[in-house]
């Protein structure tokens, strides 16, 4: 690494942490691609430094990775597990940002410390007060958790934006209509990431950082919107394809380990530093979409046999229902993208759900989610407003009930099994947050797409047509740690996303909160750090207080 003097004026010998995150870059293609040198800096990071995957979680929840990884605790506790749910007590479905998450992040316990920290685009984070330096959020993070930018202090994403201008995000196209719109997506993602470099640049020289912590979202955009055309095993994947579109994701990747080459420029030699990616990109299988139809054939959701309407919104659904059908599908899509307004959609989802299922009846409910895992909760007495499911035996029955009749849902094209299989959160997480989250998660299986779903009960439904998003995330994360305080020698062995939170706060001689679930990487530490150091624990919370949740 480079010295930087700039870096150096205030304080000499200071230990620096620098984290940098590639969100979503798959650890398999990241090692792939290093290995056939077309991430020359990353190869020779590896090398000099210790490299490990992380070991994955049992039950992936589509948004809890970043959560997990900033807090250093689990969805049980810090509640974030999909960017819509259900707002326990109701029978809405609402959108959520930052500010759901339970706990704040590790930089959090950093106030009055005297530590001088810049955090830069770390997903579902927002600035915090009593920090000093410089926060910036929802400026290039891949799905904003904001209403807009913002920074701490205040002025300072003016300063961004008047220098490197608005981020642009571009839009995912899950079936696109000709090959120009995927380039123009990817040539939009390489602007970007030169962009979110040169603004990373300039923030780095600011100030003499104790920690810096920026997260590249490029990957993650461009993981969702390429992988298939990389894969030859996807089911969409198409031999004619371009070979630009081919080799765009792989760009991409070899793009950001040039970025990643420019900024140990301006990384000193005194620093520690982690390279992490906290999820990576595979084949989606996903039948989520038909699950609704499968919860109510099987009787554990009961559909409303009239669906009352008790807002605008809804009486504007049952309007539009046959004039959208009528409507061409691109200029739907550009209906949906450009004229109705998110807020608007979310009303039309969380009232289609409310209205759509007799909850009095109603033992069990499939959530609206993503494309990828599937999300039920049972209608739990005194979680639920309508609850008729008794706590303990009834519970546990019903879960098993449940989970017996997924597991017997088969794919008619292949005649396997369509569910590999349906995992009680409660098996796998304890937390205060707990009832938070969907009772019981449903992993797809991931041999061949699901147009159809067979039961012995109600025989096969249909959904051949239906629009799936390519590529899903999958748990496997990796890091890259190297510099002062590392043992280049380390072997890590089970390692996690949970790990990192405490293994930071140890370095930069902080106490661990006893409500972190990660433990410190001692085995990663270099000797003499370890024998001059003890690891220091305490009660301090890490909670949000509930007045800044939203």
């Amino acid at each position: 690494m480079k010295e930087d003097k700039r870096l150096h004026s205030g304080s000499t010998g200071k230990d620096r942490i620098v984290i940098i995150g590639l969100d979503a870059c798959d650890a398999d293609l990241v090692e792939r691609l290093s290995k056939e040198g077309h991430m020359p800096f990353l190869a020779s990071l590896m090398k000099s430094g210790v490299w490990t995957r992380f070991t994955p979680t049992k039950v992936f929840f589509n948004d809890s990775p970043w959560p997990s990884f900033n807090a250093g605790v689990s969805p049980a506790k810090h509640g974030y597990y999909n960017y819509l749910l259900i707002k326990r007590g109701t029978t809405e479905i609402e959108r959520i940002g930052a500010h759901h998450c339970r706990y704040l992040p590790f930089w959090s316990l950093l106030c009055d410390s005297g530590k001088q920290v810049a955090v830069f685009d770390v997903p579902k984070t927002f600035p915090i007060e009593g920090i000093d330096g410089i926060q910036i959020s929802a400026w290039s993070e891949h799905s904003l958790t904001l209403k807009q930018p913002t920074s701490g202090p205040p002025e300072f994403i003016r300063d961004i934006i008047k220098r490197y201008g608005k981020y642009t995000h571009p839009r995912e196209i899950i079936t696109p209509r000709s090959t120009r719109q995927e380039r123009r997506i990817y040539k939009r993602l390489q602007s970007n990431l030169e962009t979110k470099l040169q603004a990373t640049e300039f923030l780095m020289q600011q100030e003499d950082w104790d920690l810096f912590f920026t997260v590249f979202s490029e990957g993650h955009t461009a993981g969702h919107q390429f992988y298939h055309h990389l894969n030859e095993k996807h089911w969409a994947y198409k031999p004619e394809t371009p070979d630009d579109l081919r080799n765009a994701l792989p760009d991409i990747y070899t793009q950001l380990d040039t970025a990643l080459a420019r900024l140990f420029n301006n990384i000193p030699n005194q620093a520690t530093f982690f390279i992490v990616s906290v999820h990576g990109m595979a084949i989606n299988y996903s039948a989520n979409h038909m699950m609704p139809e499968v919860m109510e054939k099987l009787g554990f959701q009961v559909p409303a046999t009239e669906k009352k309407q008790s807002n605008t919104i809804g009486s504007l659904l049952k309007w539009t229902t046959f004039a959208r059908n009528l409507i061409p599908l691109s200029l739907r899509d550009f209906i949906n993208t450009h004229i109705v307004s998110e807020t608007v959609h979310d009303k039309a989802v969380s009232s289609a759900f409310s209205s759509g299922i007799d909850w009095k009846k109603t033992k069990a409910f499939f959530l609206p989610s993503d494309h990828f895992q599937g999300y039920i909760s049972l209608n739990l007495k005194g979680r639920e407003p309508f609850g008729i499911v008794e706590h303990g035996a009834e519970f546990d029955e019903l879960c098993d009930e449940i989970r017996y009749e997924l597991k017997h849902l088969t794919n008619p094209e292949t005649g396997k099994a369509a569910v590999h299989d349906v995992v009680r959160t409660s098996d796998i997480y304890q937390g205060p947050n707990l009832y938070e989250l969907p009772d019981l998660v449903v992993l797809w299986a991931e041999d061949a797409p699901i147009n159809q779903l067979q039961h012995p009960r109600f025989g096969v439904i249909s959904a051949k047509g239906y629009k799936l998003r390519k590529a899903q995330h999958v748990t496997d994360g990796f890091m890259i740690a190297g510099g002062k305080y590392i043992n280049k020698n380390a072997y890590l062995s089970g390692a996690s996303t949970l790990d990192i939170a405490p293994t930071i706060l140890y370095l930069m001689d902080q106490a661990i909160p006893d409500e972190m679930d990660g433990r410190v990487l001692l085995e990663l530490i270099e000797a003499d750090f370890k024998r001059n150091n003890e690891p220091i624990y305490g009660k301090r919370p890490a909670m949000i207080p509930k007045a800044m949740r939203a």
